[in-house]
């Protein structure tokens, strides 16, 4: 898999596998390992299988979803779910803050709207307190 420009969208991550029944991961791995820009690994350690991916071509729900969709059972104990739920939100999260401008660009936005303003503006007289009608 060639390496992406940016390294934190660069994501390691483990899908670990119910045990009953039995996980085929020679099946889930021939699956996921099909799919471009990806390498996956049976994990060492249990019923799990360790992907690398590039945030911007995949994210793990997709990844698990498409697991679930072929048969596969995932591990669905209470840690799981709430490492599963928080890797989820931040890869969301992470995507999201892609899309959105620099701070660079907004504050160059802000400058240039600011400008092209000045150039429309009437003119406004002070109030008549502030002159001298001497």
């Amino acid at each position: 898999m060639e390496k992406t420009a940016h390294p934190a969208l660069q994501k390691l991550r483990r899908i670990c596998f119910s045990s009953l029944p039995p996980p085929n991961l020679s099946r889930a791995q021939k699956l996921l390992g099909s799919m471009a820009q990806l390498e996956v690994n049976v994990d060492p350690e249990g019923d799990c299988l360790s992907v690398s991916y590039d945030l911007s071509q995949h994210t793990l729900e997709g990844l698990e979803n498409r697991l679930v969709d072929h048969g596969h059972h995932l591990d669905n104990s209470l840690l799981q779910k709430i490492k599963r739920a928080l890797i989820y939100h931040c890869e969301s999260c992470q995507l999201e803050n892609l899309q959105a401008p620099t701070r660079d660009q907004h504050l160059r936005s802000i400058y240039m709207s600011s400008a092209h303003g000045q150039e429309h503006r009437t003119h406004i007289e002070p109030a008549d307190e502030y002159l001298d009608h001497s």
